[in-house]
């Protein structure tokens, strides 16, 4: 285990933006991954997800998060694996889920208040907040889970980016040296261990036609980003509109 000095000095390290800096600490050798359910990402991250390490999914509405999080649930629940989802303002879809090749017999759902008009108040979203990262936590230290994943996505990134850098520093030390993969989902980076993997998924868009009377919207080319200690690499994944509400 880390000393808390070392902890500290990752976390102070990610705050100046300086984390590229601990890439020669960084031990390969042995490496625990588990499969995202994409073999091209798998390829790029060396095998997949990092096990013992808090990585994240980041990008916006529509860009594929959703996607990427039920094909990383459905290959761990194919291996006989059980899943721990914390799903912070209820967006969760079983049936789509399902469709997606999840076996939701080994998915552990736990449900956070539905985000409706009348429970969209800051004082709300900011209080499910600390109750997912809660049941995270709890979920990570009780053990017997593959995968922890934080569902964020439709959080408003300032209630994310308000809490204090511990609150990620503490998740990363809970997971530190388990079997299992911790997987945050969100808007904008939230808070990965220094080993851990952020996939960015953004879009630019397309057109058609050969002339400007003939150019058309055809969607959008969405770009996979992937990055450990700060490097990082671009694949274009897919193309096509943008159906999708993950």
């Amino acid at each position: 285990m880390k000393s808390a000095v070392i902890f500290r000095l990752e976390s102070l390290l990610q705050e100046k933006k300086l984390d590229g800096t601990l890439a020669g600490l960084r031990l390969d050798a042995g490496l625990r991954t588990a499969s995202t359910g994409l073999t091209a990402l798998d390829a790029m991250l060396g095998g997949g997800w990092r096990r013992g390490e808090v990585s994240e999914i980041v990008g916006a509405r529509s860009m594929g998060r959703t996607s990427l999080l039920f094909a990383t649930v459905a290959a761990a629940t194919a291996r006989g694996e059980v899943v721990g989802l914390v799903d912070a303002v209820d967006r969760f879809d079983p049936a789509s889920a399902a469709a997606a090749g999840v076996d939701l017999d080994r998915v552990l759902w736990v449900r956070g208040p539905a985000l409706t008009v009348e429970l969209s108040r800051p004082p709300v979203i900011e209080r499910a907040v600390h109750q997912a990262i809660r049941a995270v936590d709890l979920i990570v230290r009780a053990g017997g889970f593959s995968m922890v994943a934080l569902d964020a996505a439709d959080v408003p990134s300032r209630h994310l980016r308000a809490l204090p850098w511990t609150t990620w520093l503490r998740l990363s030390h809970a997971n530190e040296g388990r079997d299992s993969v911790c997987l945050l989902v969100g808007e904008s980076p939230m808070g990965k261990s220094p080993r851990g993997i952020s996939v960015h998924l953004e879009a630019a868009r397309r057109w058609t036609g050969a002339s400007a009377q003939s150019r058309r919207f055809g969607g959008f080319s969405v770009q996979l980003r992937a990055g450990i200690n700060g490097s990082a690499r671009v694949e274009v994944s897919s193309t096509g509109s943008s159906g999708s509400s993950g």
